[in-house]
């Protein structure tokens, strides 16, 4: 699950950050990849990046220690609703479409019948729904949400979900991170099937229910009520985002999907270069060490995740070292299980020393002066010619069992199974099937030189399932996907 960083009190309230998945620095450094202006911050606070799936918050030796609900911390895995406090600033560790709340007491002042069809601004309400059919036929909620700002003359808009807590799915203008109404007011309001005016301290907020649980939210700050005509042509709009919310929601489980669908899929098919990967890569399993060499797109990174699932570190982590960013608490996480290099190409001279003083020795040492354990299975990959930016003592540790992994146009016997699984599993995930590829289909699936990989491939079916249907993908419809 993607997270984010939100400032939930303190001199940033509001501010939000994405946590990256490669690491960045948290302080008020002009450098930090997420800056903040509490003067309390150190420069360079703490580091936060993604590993195995969980935010991982790594104190730099700031002045004022970095503390995780309230304990100061070295190191920790971060959940969901995690609070970091540093200075005099609070941030909350939020899922990507999560929101969080500023309190606002709030009155409703006024209220409009959802099954009212009549107004009499029968004229903009046209106008409106005409404008928002074509939106959400087209660019989607975001877009829609986008159009709304400007046709409400509002700073904000946003559609909540209410079925599991408080779902952001989308939203356009203002602090995206923070809603004007709690769990309770959004349940009350969905409860009562009416859309609402409400008179805040701060916000004037306009609420309309849809669907079995959302409500579109539009609001700006308070000064200038609402007129009873908004009201009514926010109810007009509403009920096109139904079929709109579950297009996109289907969307997601696609990606979800296709995020997945490759757990072997680089090892699929009956070719012989199919049986050599899964047989060297069994082997590999057994071996402290590999490399995986290969063009870019061929899933080096997913070859190596079935080696680790099937050797004797499966319990343990699986650490992933983008290009040439590592940082000692990554290597520190990757103890009793799996580092895996993406670019050993990538790593710099220095650390290339390090690690292979901490392969030798089996200890790491830290910044403070401590020693950590360091007993790792060590896979690495590399697109480049490795042999020319690693030292050799480390390139014949890695490349003891060297793994060529082939382009996908050198095992065009295994395209069409690889492509049936893709296939099947992203629209059994989208809730209808489809019957394979035709023999027109297949064919251009074997033609096409597929510079891009199994990466270009899985890219080229996604694409298929936007349309449910339960026939074979014709070779008009694959076409107009690759192009």
């Amino acid at each position: 699950m993607r997270t984010r960083l939100v400032v939930v009190s303190g001199p940033d309230l509001g501010k939000e950050f994405s946590i990256p998945p490669e690491g960045g620095v948290v302080g008020r450094g002009e450098q930090c990849v997420m800056r903040l202006e509490d003067a309390a911050v150190s420069r360079q606070q703490f580091r936060i990046g993604i590993r195995e799936g969980r935010p991982l918050v790594v104190d730099l030796g700031s002045t004022n220690r970095t503390k995780v609900n309230g304990q100061p911390i070295e190191m920790r895995v971060l959940a969901i609703g995690d609070r970091i406090e540093i200075g005099n600033s609070v941030l909350q560790v939020l899922a990507e479409d999560e929101a969080f709340l500023v309190p606002d007491s709030s009155s409703i002042s006024d209220v409009a019948d959802l099954s009212a069809k009549g107004s009499d601004a029968s004229g903009a309400l046209t106008t409106a729904a005409l404008v928002g059919v074509a939106l959400l036929e087209g660019p989607g909620v975001a877009r829609a949400c986008e159009q709304l700002v400007g046709l409400f003359g509002a700073e904000r808009v946003q559609i909540i979900v209410a079925d599991r807590g408080l779902r952001l799915i989308a939203g356009h203008g203002g602090n995206q991170g923070m809603l004007p109404l709690d769990q309770a007011q959004l349940q009350q309001i969905i409860a009562g099937g009416n859309a609402v005016n409400l008179r805040g301290v701060e916000r004037e907020t306009l609420a309309c229910p849809f669907g079995a649980a959302g409500i579109i939210v539009v609001d700006r700050p308070a000064g200038r009520a609402w007129e009873r005509k908004m009201l009514e042509l926010l109810v007009a709009v509403s009920q096109m985002f139904v079929p709109a919310i579950a297009s996109a929601e289907r969307r997601e489980r696609r990606e979800a999907a296709l995020a997945t669908l490759a757990d072997d899929g680089e090892l699929d098919g009956d070719s012989a270069h199919a049986a050599y990967l899964r047989e060297w890569s069994a082997w590999a399993a057994r071996l402290p060490s590999a490399l995986l060499v290969g063009e870019h797109g061929v899933g080096k990174q997913r070859v190596a995740a079935f080696i680790h699932r099937r050797s004797d570190r499966a319990s343990g982590p699986f650490v992933v070292v983008h290009g040439g960013d590592v940082h000692d608490a990554w290597l520190a996480t990757a103890h009793g299980g799996t580092l895996f290099f993406d670019e050993l190409a990538a790593l710099s001279p220095q650390w290339q020393d390090r690690l292979m003083s901490a392969i030798q020795a089996q200890r790491l040492p830290r910044a403070d002066g401590s020693v950590a354990p360091f007993d790792v299975k060590l896979l690495a990959a590399s697109c480049a010619e490795v042999g020319r930016f690693v030292r050799p003592d480390l390139l014949a540790h890695v490349a003891h069992a060297t793994l060529v992994v082939p382009p996908l146009r050198e095992r065009r016997g295994d395209i069409t199974t690889i492509a049936e699984k893709m296939l099947s599993r992203l629209a059994v995930n989208a809730g209808f099937q489809r019957a394979g590829f035709s023999a027109g289909a297949a064919a251009r699936l074997l033609s096409h030189h597929w510079p891009g990989n199994i990466r270009e491939l899985a890219s080229v079916v996604s694409r298929l399932v936007v349309f449910p249907g339960t026939d074979a993908v014709g070779d008009h419809e694959l076409a107009r996907a690759m192009f």
